[in-house]
């Protein structure tokens, strides 16, 4: 026990994985590490980091704590902290967070609002809104327009 190594948080696998080789519909919910390795169409509410590989593609929008955004993404980010572009990445839409950083030749092609006061973002909040049926029930139709099994994660 003396000498047992110490695990860093960043070499852990996120507790939600969506992986490549597929395409995913639905909304997650969670309060652990998400990973984005496919193409997701949908929204995704996360109380914790999200990371968006190079090779994927989010349609829909973003509401985090964090994210690393490597790929595409078509809709919207709401980020609670830092919002990280690494090189190449696109954003087709509007990014609000607390820090913003990107890398060459990233792109946005919305607004960017950086403001201290995005650290008061709640996502829970945001999800109890989007959650109501009156709203669900539209953002379901303009999602999921084709019969698919909706997929809730919490």
């Amino acid at each position: 026990m003396l000498f047992q190594k110490k695990t860093n948080a960043t070499d852990m696998l996120p507790a939600v994985q969506v992986v490549s080789g597929g395409v995913y519909f639905g909304i997650i919910k969670t309060l652990s590490p998400i990973r984005i390795e496919g193409d997701f169409k949908g929204i995704i509410f996360c109380t914790n980091k999200v990371i968006i590989d190079k090779k994927a593609t989010v349609s829909g929008d973003i509401l985090c704590h964090e994210i690393v955004i490597g790929g595409l993404i078509d809709g919207n980010v709401v980020c609670k902290s830092k919002c990280l572009l690494h090189p190449d990445a696109m954003v087709n839409g509007v990014i609000r967070t607390a820090q913003f950083e990107n890398g060459e030749n990233s792109s946005v092609s919305g607004p960017v609002y950086v403001s201290k006061d995005n650290t008061s973002i709640d996502v829970d909040e945001y999800y109890e809104l989007f959650n109501k049926k009156e709203n669900l029930e539209k953002i379901k139709e303009e999602y999921f327009s084709l019969p698919q099994k909706l997929i809730l994660i919490s």
